[in-house]
């Protein structure tokens, strides 16, 4: 059985490095690893959640990074888990032994948990379940997240509310993909086959409830981890982590602070803005642009923000 720890918070107090401000004469291009968006539909589809900010598109990069690495990750650690696609990449692609998984949103980690330790239960209820209106409002009536039904519950609401949204103020989708409604994000054959392939994968995840940057702390000094680090985004004041997600407090300078002290190699992903430009040059991290296509389709690029350079001997077309 997979381990299922809780990651309590605790006083690590770590001294934040003393460093000079990067000035604007020392800022530099940032390369674009390539002008092309990724299509979706071309890349394995892991995870059952529809996770708003999901790094499904991420994945051509995440893999050429894993390869291009100098060693074989013994653990792929992933501490704002959401739905996981890093890591069910990591070990279903076979780049890493094991990966380990955290998040601290209750809800979310209970249905982690079920699809562990429960997948052949949670994907039967998820087979038997008729997506209308009325089933619908019958399951979000009940109370508690513990247990399979607690994590239908959870993944129902995933897969139902516009965006994918879970944080308090999401509602339902009405019209859906060509006026089909609910049933129109609810594929109950294609979730369940999901969620049976992470249960089989049980042995290789290991999952911890709690805050991220305490799991970035157990898995500090090994230097066989490779790290891949997708917070919420508020850093600068971005809104849309705020907006999207009901735990997203996170100390981004300090993050940064603690990344800069992990032995293995480490992957974060932001919204580009200078305050994470100043913050990732200032330890010396390597920057790095991805195009992708927002929910309105319009293409914006993605910051890479990597411990070792991202460059064409690992597989990756840098230009800009």
């Amino acid at each position: 059985m997979p381990a299922t720890r809780e990651v309590g918070v605790n006083g690590l107090g770590f001294r934040d490095g003393v460093e000079a401000r990067v000035e604007p004469r020392d800022v530099q291009m940032i390369p674009t690893l390539s002008d092309r968006v990724v299509n979706v539909a071309s890349v394995p589809q892991r995870s059952p959640l529809r996770y708003p900010g999901g790094k499904t598109w991420l994945v051509p990069e995440i893999r050429k990074w894993l390869a291009g690495l100098s060693f074989r990750p013994e653990v792929f650690v992933e501490p704002f888990a959401g739905g996981g696609v890093a890591s069910l990449t990591a070990v279903m692609d076979c780049y890493a032994d094991r990966a380990a998984l955290c998040e601290k949103d209750p809800d979310v980690s209970n249905l982690w948990r079920c699809m562990i330790n429960d997948a052949e239960r949670l994907a039967l209820r998820v087979e038997s379940f008729v997506p209308t209106p009325e089933n619908v409002g019958a399951v979000f009536s009940g109370a508690g997240v513990s247990g399979v039904e607690g994590a239908f519950r959870t993944l129902l609401r995933n897969r139902v509310n516009r965006g994918g949204i879970m944080a308090v103020g999401a509602s339902v989708m009405r019209q859906g993909e060509n006026g089909n409604g609910i049933s129109s994000r609810w594929y109950a054959e294609t979730l369940a086959s999901r969620i049976r392939a992470i249960g089989e994968c049980a042995g290789r995840l290991d999952f911890f409830q709690g805050d991220g940057v305490n799991l970035v702390e157990l898995c500090r000094d090994n230097r066989s981890a490779a790290f891949f680090i997708d917070p919420p985004y508020t850093a600068a004041g971005k809104r849309a982590g705020r907006r999207l997600y009901t735990y997203n407090e996170i100390d981004h300078e300090d993050l940064f602070e603690r990344m800069s002290r992990v032995a293995g190699a480490f992957m974060m992903t932001y919204d580009e803005s200078p305050d994470i430009i100043e913050m990732a040059r200032r330890r010396g991290f390597h920057l790095a642009k991805v195009p992708m296509k927002n929910t309105h389709h319009a293409v914006m690029y993605e910051l890479l923000i990597t411990s070792h350079e991202l460059s064409p001997r690992s597989g990756l077309d840098v230009s800009g």
